[in-house]
């Protein structure tokens, strides 16, 4: 194995984005970063704030505090997208507004969305840690106003900044992890998010459940309060990560607020309309359709201004041309879609057909769950060993549609035992691509493009948390369309069950309680009714999981970097340059 020498020198002359970079042989175009690339050296872009790559890492017992630290920040705002789901009947009893009850989700995950893909750039230009830290205190804000709201309007304010704050610490918190270990040690740390996002996905029924039934469900707020005091001052006594270069206009000057304003302002708009299409209104009035065509034309005049007029651009052209980016976050937002709708509506299958509570269906989803956490822990070893993130992508691929299809087995009457089996396929499917989404995408991130790490993965992040709010909404409407159908198809048929003819099928669709007051022979037919919804949902899921293993075949081949293969892109001052050992030969 040779060594050799490189010096790879960056033009002065900086153009936002796509800096000119000089090969060694003094020949202008294809960059030396590149060539280097497609050498299978990987090299890691700086962030673009003045500091360089391998100046964040952290070690030894401080790396475990930081990493603890964001991981319980990770936690609070993951157990919130759960939490909620055991407390929106009690809440609309008490404030009396059940019409608005839909608002305590949107409310939170649209900020959640709309703003991820902001927080990248506002890292570069203020650092990861102050970033993180300033999305903690907004979303213990947004906690506190949702545990004293007197009304369901002050409710569903709190749940806006809590989704402002949340949408930050999810991002910060992976990019933290990133750039606190080398890309040949991610793989293990990076298990701590699919980890964590298992662990509050099963905490969460387990703690509204209780806290509703025994203390009041306010405390589902509350008890979220310390935890984030805890992540807070953590990172703010350990985490010392360099700091970012620059004036205060230097900074400002990074953010794209036109982007930003477009993106958020189309999203909004598309996904009010997804959310209250075949709901409050129907798909062709004038409503829905002013929503779909006015969002649509946002997000239209936002791809264009992004990628051909933003000197700051909030998603990469590099990106969008990669076929192995792509891949991966299209990978990342199916996977989510389906395990989000998945731990939704198997929990609501539960509650439903089986008169399970709240925290019952927490123990029945014990089995998928487990499995995400235990497979995502597995796959970082995996990685680490094979050096391959694409054969984990193959087998999540492969596993996705099985997993997702055998549920459709369900029924019922299925004994425990065939459920406990059922949920460990789609488990094991979506444990394997959790981090792994992440990792493919890093890898192939451009080395010569000021912080395209940090964007990748809030790229990424954006497509994921997309892919989670999009397959749920579409599974809650599914689960509508269809479930109205088939019940009331069920009492044209079955006049004799008058008891049905006074109760409205969405009546019937929304609360579980009042299927089960029903005489024995119309409950049975209403669940069966019920259960045709869920297996259309499960099938739609099926969809995603199809879509998903088309994504997962073409992602990189590209093997996780040794340590002797990472090259760092270094700036200093107005110079850029490169001076590193780089092994070559193959892999």
């Amino acid at each position: 194995m040779t060594l050799e020498l490189v010096l790879i020198e960056k033009s002065t002359t900086r153009h936002e984005g796509s800096d000119l970079i000089t090969s060694v042989s003094g020949t202008p175009g294809k960059s030396d970063l590149d060539e280097r690339n497609e050498a299978k050296t990987f090299v890691q872009s700086h962030a673009g704030d003045g500091t360089n790559a391998s100046d964040q890492y952290v070690h030894g017992m401080r790396l475990v505090a930081v990493l603890f630290s964001v991981v319980i920040a990770l936690f609070i705002v993951a157990l919130d997208q759960t939490i909620m789901s055991t407390i929106l009947t009690t809440v609309s009893a008490e404030f009396d507004s059940f019409s608005k009850v839909g608002w305590i989700t949107s409310a939170y995950m649209l900020p959640m969305v709309c703003l991820a893909p902001l927080y990248g750039k506002i890292s570069i230009a203020f650092g990861r840690k102050y970033t993180a830290c300033v999305g903690i205190v907004v979303f213990e804000i947004g906690l506190l106003i949702c545990a004293l709201a007197n009304s369901m309007d002050m409710l569903i304010g709190g749940r806006v900044i809590q989704g402002l704050g949340g949408s930050a610490v999810q991002a910060m918190v992976v990019v933290i992890i990133s750039e606190a270990v080398p890309i040949n040690k991610r793989p293990q740390a990076m298990t701590l998010i699919g980890t964590t996002f298992s662990i509050a996905s099963v905490c969460g029924p387990f703690v509204g459940g209780a806290f509703t039934t025994h203390v009041t469900w306010r405390w589902c707020f509350y008890i979220n309060l310390p935890l984030g005091a805890i992540a807070l001052t953590l990172l703010l006594l350990v985490f010392h990560p360099p700091r970012p270069q620059g004036n205060l206009k230097t900074k400002l000057s990074k953010i794209d607020y036109l982007g930003t304003f477009l993106i958020a302002s189309g999203l909004v708009l598309v996904l009010l309309a997804v959310t209250f299409g075949g709901n409050e209104y129907p798909w062709r009035s004038g409503a829905i359709i002013s929503l779909f065509t006015t969002g649509g034309a946002i997000l239209a005049v936002f791809a264009y201004y992004n990628f051909f007029v933003s000197t700051s651009p909030l998603i990469l052209k590099e990106f969008v041309t990669s076929a192995q980016v792509m891949a991966s976050a299209f990978a990342a937002f199916l996977n989510f879609a389906y395990f989000m709708s998945l731990e939704t509506y198997l929990a609501i299958y539960f509650q439903v057909i089986y008169n399970a509570s709240a925290w019952q269906s927490g123990v029945y989803l014990l089995p998928l769950v487990v499995t995400v956490s235990v497979a995502s822990v597995v796959n970082g070893f995996f990685i680490k060993f094979t050096s391959y993130t694409k054969i984990s992508m193959m087998i999540s691929g492969v596993l996705s549609p099985i997993g997702v299809g055998v549920l459709l087995l369900l029924g019922t009457h299925t004994s425990t035992g065939t459920r406990v089996g059922l949920l460990i396929p789609a488990g094991i499917a979506v444990g394997l691509s959790f981090q792994t989404t992440l990792l493919s995408a890093q890898l192939k991130a451009p080395g010569h493009v000021p912080g395209s790490m940090i964007l990748v993965i809030t790229f990424v992040n954006f497509m994921r948390t997309l892919g989670g709010v999009i397959g749920v909404i579409m599974s809650q409407l599914m689960l509508m369309e269809r479930g109205t159908h088939y019940i009331t198809e069920a009492i044209r048929t079955h006049p004799q069950y008058t008891a049905l003819a006074s109760v409205p099928a969405k009546t019937l669709l929304s609360s579980p309680k009042a299927i089960w007051l029903l005489p024995s022979e119309a409950r049975d037919l209403v669940l069966d009714s019920f259960m045709k919804a869920l297996n259309d949902v499960f099938y739609l899921n099926l969809a995603f999981a199809c879509l998903m293993f088309v994504a997962a075949c073409f992602t990189t081949n590209r093997r996780i970097p040794k340590a002797n293969q990472i090259a760092h892109a270094k700036e200093n001052g107005e110079e850029c340059s490169v001076v590193e050992y780089v092994e070559l030969g193959s892999d």
